[in-house]
């Protein structure tokens, strides 16, 4: 009888090490291992457009911070819609392309802003970097035995070592969403497709933390619901993915460019209030609260000149007390503190770069 291959993992959704300094490297290049190296582009939400509006708060806003822009009467912001991934030519509606993101830059004036980073997935594969890069290493690994294989197949000939390796991946694979709820979650939720980047709700996983002119302290996580509702295709049955296929590669794109000015996306902001046995500093889990507060109308309705070069120098930040504005700050999460340094690294490497022509790159 043979013997049975067991492999073990760490619980990386609900523990893990202190960061080191190194992490946000060791990230980096393993997102580049999956998806290659595309100069000029960044390394994960590799397409995306970058797009402007402005802010209006309500006046619940000010009630639970004295963050500028919680308290004018509207403010500038600059925008980047994206897909998942980090494959700049990838099909929207390509499950590779999931999830949606938004990233958001509120301008205060010319040196002061505040950033809000978020997707269409209401939580996070890991709780912390360790944890993702281990994620990573698993998932990336079948991508890259099953390219190998797919390679072999086509040059002919006696493909059993490919076949054994994209094997051993794939029960690697499972055996590690096995012990991790929260990656298994990441994996096997629905992919929706918006009809537009307007037409699904986005969700800041980490908290952040608000003070208002009385000094109370308020945990908040943000969610972005769109003001036209929430529209997507149905992606469930073969018959779904057909009618999917005959979007265009690029239809989210392609509707920003022809939209403005004359039908702006907007969204309602809202501040998910946590409740005092939230769990505050784990992105996996999504607070239990249902306390709501809307602190704003978020109204895009211009895509930016000279888009390309504009996205090659900006750099959001998942840290909401970067860009100097008082009155709101990062959490104790240290999945915040793992992003910032990706995000430094991957923003330095495509400031420095001359964009190429992305190639076709498959998973």
């Amino acid at each position: 009888m043979a013997t049975q291959r067991i492999v073990s993992f760490p619980d990386v959704a609900t523990s893990g090490p202190r960061s080191s300094a190194s992490l946000p490297k060791q990230l980096v290049d393993q997102m580049q291992g999956i998806f290659g190296k595309h100069p000029g582009f960044r390394t994960t939400h590799a397409k995306g457009l970058l797009v402007e509006g402005r802010f209006t708060p309500t006046e619940e806003a000010k009630t639970l911070s004295i963050a500028a822009h919680f308290n004018r009467a509207c403010t500038p912001v600059v925008a980047r819609f994206s897909v998942g991934g980090g494959l700049p030519l990838v099909a929207d509606v390509d499950d590779g392309a999931t999830p949606k993101g938004v990233a958001v830059r509120f301008q205060i004036d010319d040196n002061t802003h505040t950033d809000l980073i978020s997707h269409s997935f209401n939580g996070f594969a890991a709780n912390t970097g360790e944890g993702f890069l281990a994620f990573l290493k698993v998932f990336g690994n079948v991508g890259v035995t099953g390219r190998e294989l797919n390679e072999a197949a086509q040059r002919g000939g006696d493909t059993a070592k490919e076949q054994a390796a994209f094997g051993k991946a794939q029960v690697d694979f499972g055996a590690f969403l096995g012990q991790n709820e929260a990656a298994a979650r990441f994996i096997n939720s629905p992919k929706p497709n918006p009809h537009n980047y307007g037409t699904i709700t986005y969700y800041e996983p980490n908290t952040h933390v608000l003070t208002n002119k009385d000094g109370k302290v308020t945990n908040v996580r943000y969610r972005l619901i769109p003001t036209d509702g929430e529209h997507l295709y149905p992606n469930n049955t073969a018959a779904d993915k057909a009618e999917l296929s005959k979007l265009g590669r690029d239809y989210l794109e392609d509707d920003l460019k022809q939209r403005f000015p004359g039908k702006p996306i907007s969204f309602i902001i809202q501040a998910h209030i946590a409740n005092p046995d939230d769990v505050l500093y784990d992105a996996t889990i999504p607070y239990k609260s249902t306390t709501f507060v809307p602190i704003g109308l978020l109204e895009i309705n211009k895509v930016s000149d000279s888009n390309a070069a504009r996205q090659q120098l900006i750099a959001f930040s998942p840290n909401p007390g970067k860009g100097g504005v008082t009155g709101i700050a990062p959490s104790a999460d240290p999945l915040i503190q793992t992003r910032e340094g990706v995000y430094k690294i991957s923003a330095g490497q495509r400031r420095n770069e001359v964009q190429e022509r992305p190639v076709a790159h498959k998973l």
